[in-house]
Parts: C-alpha cells; sequence; structure tokens
C-alpha cells in the first residue's frame, strides 16, 4: 500500500516546495497537497494519512494537535522552517513535533527522516494493537472470572446452613478465595462444619471447591460421620489435584445430645476452645496430615466435652502469616490475645488488631475465620428447615435385606447408604430425618450392645461419654466375629405408606427394659433411644434376649 503525506505548504508559488512534492512522488510516495488546516484537516479525515510535512513559514503550529486527533492512528509531523531558534523549538515541542529541517532542505535527510517517522508510527501501531488485544483478554478475562465466581459462590451457598452458631468472616485476595467454610446438618440434628485452605489463592486454588462442597453437603445430608467425609474428600482431591496441590482443612461435628465436639485437623494452624465466661482455653493442634496428598488415610479424631458457654475460633494461616511493614508475622499469641480479650467474643477486635499489624499493606494470602459457638443446649440449627422433598412416588410393596460381617462393620457405617436407598426407593425426603433417626439406633444397639457389648450407663458423665466412645472403637478393631442383618419391608397404606424395619445381631442381646427411660424424664447422656424409637414408630418389639428387633413406621403421604 501507497504511503500518503499529507504536504502542508503556503499558498502560491513555491519553488523548493513544488520540488520536494516531485521528488516524494518520484520516490514512490503519494503526496497530497493542503494550504490551509481546512483543507489538512478534510484530508486527514477522508483517507489514512501516514505522515504530515509541514512546510508552511507561517504554520499554526497550535491546531497540530486537532490534526493528530483526526487521524486514524499516530501522525508523525516533520517541520520544515526557515530557520533553527529558540521560539521554532519551543513551538515544535509544544506542538510534539517529531523532526525540524531547515531551508534549505537536503532532500536524502528529509528521507531519512520520513523513514524513521514512518518506523515510529508503525511501533505506535503495533504496540496499540497490542494493548488493545491486551485490553481484551483482560475483560473476557474478567468476565469469565465473574461469571465463575458467582457459579462457585452459588454452589457453596446453595446447601449453606445458616444458623446463630456459626459465624465467618473472609478476606481473599483475589476474585476467587482458596479458603472455604462450609455448614450442614445431619438428620440427627448433628452440626458440621469445615474450613479449608487449599494451597495458592485465585481461581487456581479454589479449582477443586465445588465438587469439595457438593460432597461434603450430600454426605452430611445422608448422615456420614465426619471420619467417612474426610476419607472421601481425600481420595477425591487426591484423583482431582495435581501432586503439588491439596487441601489443609479441619472437619468438626457438635452433638448435642452428648454435649460432645469432634474434631479433625488435616494441616491448619492450633484452634481455640474459649469458655466465654473465665477466658480459659484449649489448643486443638492438627494430627493428621492435609486432604489429597495420600490416596487413603485414616483420620485421628480428637474429642472433646464442651458447654453453652464455649465457643471454638477456627483461622487459616493467612491471619497467623500476615506481616507488617518489617516483616513480622502477625503470630499465634496476637491472634490468642485478641481472642481472650475480646468482650463480645465476636471478630472485632482480631481484625482491628490485625490491620493495625499489617497497615493496609499488601496480603499474601487469605485470610478466614469462623467462630463455632457450641450451643448444645439450644441448638439453634434444629429450626432449619430442610429442602422440600421432590416428586413424590406411590406407596409401592417391596423388601430389601442386607448383612454386614465384622469386617463390613470395621471399615464404613452403613446406616447413611441404607437410608438414602430407602429414600430413593419410595421418595420418603420428607420423613428423612425420623426414618435416618429409626434405623441408625436400631443399629447403633445392636453394635454397641449386641456385638460390642458395651454398657450405655457408661455414658452418664462427661468423661465417661468420651471414654464410651474409645473403648467401642476399640473393641471394634479387636472383634473377631460378629455380623448384623437388617431387613426392610414397604407396604402401601390407606394414608400412605408402612415400612417395617428388622434388625437381628449375633450377639448375646442386651436387657433393652432396663435402658429404657422416658423423654421427658432423661437429664442424662444416654438412655434416651428406646425411648425416641417409641416415640417415632407406630411399634417396637423386642424378641428373644434383645439380639433381634421389629420397628414399624406409618407414615402420610
Amino acid at each position: 500500500m501507497q504511503t500518503a503525506i499529507v504536504f502542508f505548504r503556503d499558498a502560491g508559488a513555491d519553488a523548493e516546495a513544488d520540488n520536494l512534492q516531485r521528488l516524494l512522488v518520484g520516490q514512490g510516495y503519494a503526496c497530497w497537497p493542503a494550504t490551509s488546516v481546512e483543507e489538512a484537516l478534510a484530508l486527514v479525515e477522508a483517507r489514512p494519512a501516514d505522515l504530515l510535512i509541514a512546510s508552511c513559514r507561517d504554520w499554526p503550529w497550535r491546531k497540530m494537535a486537532e490534526l493528530r486527533e483526526a487521524a486514524d492512528s499516530y501522525l508523525p509531523i516533520v517541520r520544515i522552517s526557515e530557520s533553527i531558534s529558540d521560539a521554532v523549538l519551543e513551538q515544535c515541542a509544544a506542538a510534539d513535533v517529531d523532526t525540524v529541517l531547515f531551508r534549505p532542505v537536503h532532500f536524502g535527510l528529509l528521507l531519512f527522516k520520513i523513514r524513521s517517522s514512518l518506523r515510529l508510527r508503525e511501533l505506535y501501531r503495533r504496540e496499540r494493537e497490542q494493548k488493545n488485544q491486551l485490553l481484551g483478554y483482560w475483560q473476557a478475562a474478567d468476565l469469565e472470572q465473574e461469571v465463575a465466581a458467582k457459579l462457585f459462590n452459588s454452589v457453596l451457598k446453595a446447601d449453606f446452613l445458616e444458623t446463630e452458631a456459626v459465624a465467618v468472616s473472609m478476606s481473599p485476595m483475589a476474585l476467587f478465595n482458596g479458603d472455604l467454610v462450609l455448614v450442614a446438618k445431619t438428620p440427627e440434628d448433628h452440626l458440621h462444619l469445615l474450613l479449608g485452605d487449599f494451597t495458592g489463592h485465585g481461581l487456581a486454588a479454589s479449582i477443586a471447591t465445588p465438587p469439595l462442597a457438593d460432597m461434603f453437603y450430600g454426605m452430611s445430608r445422608k448422615g456420614f460421620d465426619i471420619e467417612d467425609i474426610a476419607v472421601e474428600i481425600n481420595a477425591k482431591l487426591y484423583r482431582l489435584l495435581p501432586a503439588n496441590r491439596f487441601l489443609a482443612a479441619t472437619l468438626v461435628a457438635l452433638y448435642p445430645e452428648g454435649s460432645t465436639l469432634k474434631t479433625i485437623a488435616c494441616g491448619l494452624p492450633d484452634h481455640y476452645l474459649v469458655n466465654r465466661i473465665d477466658k480459659s482455653y484449649r489448643t486443638i493442634t492438627s494430627n493428621n496430615i492435609p486432604l489429597g496428598i495420600q490416596p487413603a488415610i485414616r483420620p485421628n479424631p480428637q474429642l472433646h466435652r464442651v458447654g453453652e458457654h464455649e465457643s471454638l475460633y477456627l483461622l487459616t494461616d493467612g491471619v497467623f502469616e500476615a506481616e507488617n511493614a518489617l516483616g513480622e508475622l502477625f503470630g499465634a499469641e496476637r491472634v490468642l490475645q485478641a481472642i481472650l480479650q475480646s468482650p463480645a467474643g465476636d471478630f472485632e477486635l482480631l481484625q482491628s488488631r490485625l490491620a493495625e499489624h499489617t497497615g493496609g499493606g499488601l496480603r499474601k494470602d487469605d485470610n478466614t475465620m469462623a467462630i463455632l459457638h457450641c450451643a448444645v443446649d439450644s441448638a439453634p440449627w434444629r429450626s432449619s428447615r430442610d429442602r422440600a422433598a421432590g416428586n413424590r412416588l406411590a406407596a409401592m410393596a417391596w423388601k430389601q435385606m442386607m448383612e454386614f460381617d465384622i469386617d463390613s462393620l470395621r471399615s464404613s457405617n452403613p446406616v447413611p447408604l441404607l437410608v438414602n436407598t430407602l429414600l430413593e426407593l419410595q421418595c420418603l425426603q420428607a420423613h428423612r430425618q425420623a426414618i435416618f433417626m429409626i434405623v441408625n439406633e436400631l443399629f447403633s444397639n445392636a453394635l454397641d450392645h449386641g456385638l460390642l457389648q458395651l454398657d450405655s450407663a457408661d455414658k452418664d458423665s462427661p468423661e465417661g461419654f468420651l471414654r464410651f466412645y474409645e473403648l467401642k472403637q476399640q473393641r471394634l478393631q479387636t472383634q473377631a466375629h460378629g455380623k448384623i442383618r437388617l431387613l426392610f419391608a414397604h407396604q402401601p397404606t390407606a394414608a400412605g405408606g408402612r415400612l417395617t424395619v428388622k434388625v437381628a445381631d449375633s450377639g448375646s442381646g442386651f436387657d433393652w427394659r432396663r435402658r429404657r427411660t422416658e423423654l421427658q424424664n432423661n437429664f442424662g447422656y444416654s438412655g434416651r433411644g428406646i425411648a425416641l424409637l417409641e416415640k417415632l414408630c407406630s411399634s417396637v418389639t423386642y424378641h428373644g434376649c434383645g439380639n433381634r428387633v421389629t420397628a414399624v413406621f406409618d407414615w402420610q403421604a
């Protein structure tokens, strides 16, 4: 394409200007003469111009910016002056002229300056093109990240249990957060919480968040224990994440009926269980590796006796490792001081001291804090509504039987899977909690009292409650033989349906009469099970020595 030059010259005879125009045309340039600013503007606006030569003696240097703005791209300007003076140089500087020549013009030098100016124009064009491309990439990336962030948040919040028992503060470094907090409840009204911190931050750190959240919410809703959840999340992350990525996390389960807190700490900094009355505290230290490093793990849980006046403070390492201008870490000592000195037992004092320490400087990691108020007496999450049941299915007649030997019982708790299968068969989501509690209580009695010969009376004290579960794990690992059989039968009724559950174990049975206690008179840590069964079921019948039981649950459509 021919290079176009606007030749701005004086009107009338000008032998040197005429000669320069002829020479430029002879060199292959398209030379468009203009004798006024208006003509030059018209030429620049009508077609792409590559260069402007201002050869007029009294040139309108203040109008050069207007000419440049009219061009479709950067327009280099070459000024031909009668002489070089301070005034001329000041005018050229004010008009951003690229080069200045004085008469008589050496044509070879003019060609050299033209080529130099055109190279500058090409560099400018390329820079602007690349800048526009980068801007387009940034805008597209921002839009994609905003859409993805909304999708991620919708996944995280879709099943997030809103309860006053949990307070959360998240301060991400980027649009995506490598930290996450998940809260859910089980059919037994146990409260589950997960605080996690993926390596890194931003999109790369949060890419595994949706499947993890879906697994946590789904397994909690089905009644799985946090040990089972930790095992499944670890296996999923090991398959999903590259070798240099993992999740430091802590899973928490709060059991109101036993005033017990269970934690599985996997690589996060210390957590603090604080008594809000006397400001005493217990430190919970991680004793498991982060999730996603090994293909399989066996979690090591910690059990804690808790009361209504205690709160568990969980924080990611971004809080502890926040630096001030001198590179000093905020540290565990400052964290603990702020927690213990907080009059309201919330985040405000900790957040203000953290901001004071960092001085508003650039953070290096996401900061996330969560407080779990151990509301074992009030349990405010019990009032939370369950998700609405799906499409109803007409009552059908069916039976299902399953048997588990001691090896199966050691490796997993089958109750959540069994209950979920029942719900899928008959679409009984509206009765999930009642059915789960019935099956879980029957199964627990068969395992704890039938096979393992544990005595619930041992749970009559806070310390005994913890010892009971420790002894259960010991006997479960050392038991040589044993099996539990469960039979489920369903029949339609005029009002809805009848679910019959029969459980038999190979143990020597137990005295179910001695363990029966009325719910309204039970203020201990055990003895509610049989009374609860009788309240939920139409009938509960024990057979023989107590190692066989039949429970009938009638439901209405």
